[in-house]
């Protein structure tokens, strides 16, 4: 059965092949990380967002370890963002603390990979072309790859912001596998139901990442207030608000005409990112850390409208179908039991 096949993380095997996804800036943490690996997934704590703090490096270490404890014997890792500025110190920690995955995404270079190799840990890549997956074939080190469709949430890195699992998955994932490249290919964006994730491994696919599915659970760090705005949302839509020049997805709630600004005299930047136009561009006075930071922390104005104000709330495509906060077992259960249904006939042909 699909639920029973595992997936192969470097020297280590998860029982389930379900990763959780890296969510950013506090969302996906360890007491989220923890639990999924402890209940057969493979749980990644997000970096970005930690070492932006005083004393990140230390900060980022402890919770890895706490995230171990939690854990037990399943797989954690680490997933980081290329874009932020504190990349090559989250790469120092992972490798110190010797963690059991490090997922890359929001850029790519040869060199992380090439450096997390020589440590013995395997560096998967986030990729949503078929261009990136001709180059990941040319790439030894590279050790695994998700796919992730414009149905992910956050930054969408597809040309086509809208395009779906179905249609993206098949062809990227030809062009890795006819150009040699043998290591776990996973797909991304826009899942909800567990009968999808057999329908994807029976198209080839190693394994699957869900990030708004986990976002949605007791263990996720995501304030109250978020977690009830992504409950309530009707569905998601495309904005261009980013100061990183990428499309987004966000709950169609969102009012973007009343994000936080900093102008330039009170920005207090944190430098975060190493290429952002809030930063280098002195019209621009949209911080998107902050943004996501107020929603995170709970700072959040919920209109009598339903509209979302002074925070960024970014989902996944499928947020109009999800209703329940609960914990990570009740949610891995759940997934496990739709994916011993048959999947042929609930979801739709691949193009």
């Amino acid at each position: 059965m699909a639920a029973e096949r595992g997936l192969t993380v470097g020297e280590k095997r998860a029982r389930l092949p379900i990763v959780q996804g890296q969510m950013a800036v506090r969302v996906s943490l360890e007491p989220l990380a923890g639990a999924v690996a402890a209940q057969g997934g493979v749980g990644l704590i997000a970096a970005s967002g930690v070492l932006t703090s005083k004393g990140g490096g230390e900060e980022l270490t402890a919770r890895i370890r706490e995230g171990r404890k939690l854990a037990g014997d399943g797989v954690l890792g680490l997933g980081v963002m290329f874009a932020v500025s504190e990349f090559d110190q989250i790469l120092d920690v992972a490798i110190r603390e010797r963690v059991d995955v490090v997922v890359i995404g929001a850029g790519f270079a040869r060199g992380p990979f090439n450096r997390l190799a020589e440590a013995g840990i395997p560096g998967w890549a986030i990729i949503s072309s078929e261009k990136l997956a001709s180059l990941v074939c040319r790439i030894p080190s590279v050790a695994g790859v998700v796919v992730e469709s414009g149905q992910a949430g956050g930054h969408l890195g597809p040309k086509d912001p809208e395009i779906s699992t179905w249609d993206l998955f098949p062809p990227v994932y030809r062009t890795l596998r006819d150009g040699g490249f043998r290591g776990p290919i996973l797909a991304a964006g826009g899942l909800r139901y567990g009968w999808e994730v057999s329908r994807l491994l029976e198209m080839g696919a190693d394994g699957v990442q869900l990030g708004t599915l986990f976002a949605m659970t007791d263990e996720c760090s995501a304030s109250p207030s978020m977690k009830e705005v992504w409950r309530r949302s009707r569905g998601s839509k495309v904005t261009h608000v980013s100061p990183v020049g990428m499309p987004s997805r966000a709950v169609v709630e969102q009012s973007l005409s009343d994000l936080p600004l900093l102008p330039p005299s009170a920005r207090g930047c944190l430098n975060c990112l190493k290429v952002c136009s809030h930063r280098d561009d002195r019209a621009q006075t949209h911080c998107i850390y902050r943004s996501l930071a107020n929603a995170v922390q709970g700072r959040l104005k919920i209109g009598t409208d339903g509209s979302v104000r002074n925070g960024l709330v970014f989902t996944g495509g499928r947020i109009g179908e999800i209703d329940d906060i609960v914990p990570v077992q009740k949610r891995l259960q759940n997934l496990v039991e739709e994916m011993r249904e048959d999947p042929r006939a609930l979801v739709p042909a691949v193009s």
